[in-house]
């Protein structure tokens, strides 16, 4: 493996919105934000409800991870008069020097359905191609309850794969998905 740092500390999605490392005062956005019920019923680790001890624990995490090999791996979204309004990641399935990422995002209840994620998430898979050299395949599962956010992922350039039955198990309910993938061309 690598050591191979692809650490940065900004991605710019347009003149409003940029991908920046999460910040120790995100915390009561973070609370304010992920304790949305709709937002709860289209994640799977985001715990209900959202406590201060959830904020920080994930402060330290994201902060913990800027120093490890592949460096930020977690983005906040963030507006340029709103700050903080959502966040996306990559989990690297086959490690920093492999083939095959995937991908989970959210955003806050007010920026939702303006096309924000659409630009971040094709600006994302466009960074990490570019600052992956071995990254061929990108993949994101939405809830098939979750329509909306497969037509980000579409809109982005991801292509419907599949359709996985109870494939997430969440509060004792085996929830469907929607699997998608984007290719490196």
């Amino acid at each position: 493996m690598s050591s191979t740092k692809i650490n940065t500390s900004q991605i710019v999605v347009n003149e409003q919105i940029t991908l920046e490392p999460f910040q120790p005062e995100d915390k009561a956005a973070l609370i304010l934000y992920l304790n949305d019920p709709v937002l709860y019923a289209n994640t799977l680790k985001v715990p209900n409800p959202y406590t201060a001890i959830h904020a920080e624990e994930w402060l330290l995490r994201v902060e913990a991870e800027k120093d490890a090999p592949g460096g930020i791996a977690n983005w906040s979204i963030r507006h340029r008069e709103a700050g903080l309004i959502g966040g996306i990641g990559a989990f690297m399935k086959t490690g920093l020097d492999g083939h095959l990422d995937e991908i989970g995002y959210w955003l806050a209840e007010p920026f939702r359905g303006q096309g924000i994620m659409t630009e971040v998430v094709r600006r994302y898979t466009e960074w990490l191609f570019d600052t992956r050299p071995a990254l061929r395949r990108i993949e994101a599962g939405v809830f098939a309850h979750n329509p909306a956010s497969a037509r980000v992922l579409e809109k982005a350039g991801f292509v419907r794969e599949g359709y996985a039955r109870q494939l997430h198990e969440k509060n004792g309910v085996f929830i469907d998905a929607i699997l998608l993938a984007k290719l490196r061309y």
